[in-house]
């Protein structure tokens, strides 16, 4: 099955500067994909490139495999926020999602309709200069989907949302899904997307350094690590290590150890007659895309900013 959007060997090129590097990837048709990667990493350039706004140095931003300006209606394809400034300040809300669908050709008279479907139905007549960034976002969002496109692209949607907001758009964006659309999303709000997205995206430095499932990605850069309590750590710490597992850190009663299942580890506790306090398995995206990005030298994660 061809992939909705891929990029092939896509670089991009500012002077002596590297935005983008040899990046290849796919991502699949109806499904939730988080485009992941610290500060200046190269996600907006990439959204960019796919929307034809920048132009390659080198390879190809495909959608659908041909370049979006190839297509006879764009907005019916594709549907982005990159910006929240997307408005004239003075200009209404309703007046702004109505100037949109006149330019994308199709009829402006569902503007109510997309802005009771953002929650702005309440504004929509007030001047967007009044408007506060969560508001922004929302009416950004409203000028994405005029051409009811079969791909949604939104850089940074959360910031400026409240967790109820968070919340709201997350279900809005579960609901695309559900109706067969593609979705991306690009954020540095590692937890935010944890329960949401179905496949990443991990772009560094300019360069991919994971894309496919999450939970994929996950037993790449974060394999399996259990947190233990028991009272006798040092007989227990060589028992796991007879057995072949590897024990992390030691502290107090605690340790942390990788390497065995937790099914495996409460028998060797048993069979050393050794009582364990407590158990805890951590597997998280945040954790594991914290270790991707450690390995290029990268700083931690953040969670905010663009890239």
């Amino acid at each position: 099955m061809r992939p909705v959007l891929e990029a092939r060997s896509l670089t991009k090129r500012y002077g002596r500067a590297v935005a983008v590097d040899d990046a290849s990837f796919a991502i699949r048709q109806g499904a939730i994909t988080g485009f992941l990667g610290p500060n200046g990493a190269g996600k907006s350039t990439i959204l960019r490139l796919f929307l034809g706004l920048v132009h390659p140095t080198s390879g190809s931003a495909l959608i659908d495999g041909r370049p979006l300006r190839e297509w006879p209606a764009p907005s019916r394809k594709v549907g982005a926020v990159l910006d929240t400034q997307c408005v004239h300040p003075s200009r209404r809300a309703v007046e702004s999602v109505r100037w949109a669908a006149r330019l994308a050709g199709v009829p402006a008279s569902h503007a109510e309709e997309l802005l009771e479907r953002v929650g702005l139905t309440a504004v929509a007549h007030q001047r967007t200069g009044r408007f506060s960034v969560g508001m922004r976002q929302r009416l950004a969002l409203a000028i994405a989907l005029v051409g009811n496109p079969e791909i949604v692209m939104l850089d940074e949607p959360m910031n400026g949302l409240d967790p109820a907001g968070i919340a709201w758009l997350k279900d809005l964006l579960r609901h695309f899904r559900e109706q067969g659309r593609t979705v991306l999303v690009s954020s540095h709000l590692l937890a935010e997307l944890e329960d949401l997205v179905d496949d990443l995206v991990v772009i560094a430095r300019g360069r991919i350094i994971g894309s496919g499932s999450a939970s994929a990605f996950i037993d790449r850069f974060q394999p399996q690590t259990i947190s233990v309590l028991s009272d006798r750590p040092e007989p227990l710490s060589a028992a796991v290590v007879e057995a072949g597992g590897e024990v992390i850190e030691i502290q107090g009663q605690r340790m942390e150890i990788s390497g065995l299942t937790s099914v495996q580890l409460g028998e060797i506790a048993r069979d050393a007659g050794i009582a364990l306090l407590g158990l805890t398995e951590e597997r998280t995206l945040k954790r594991a895309f914290s270790e991707a990005t450690a390995r290029l030298g990268e700083p931690p994660a953040s969670e905010g900013g663009r890239g």
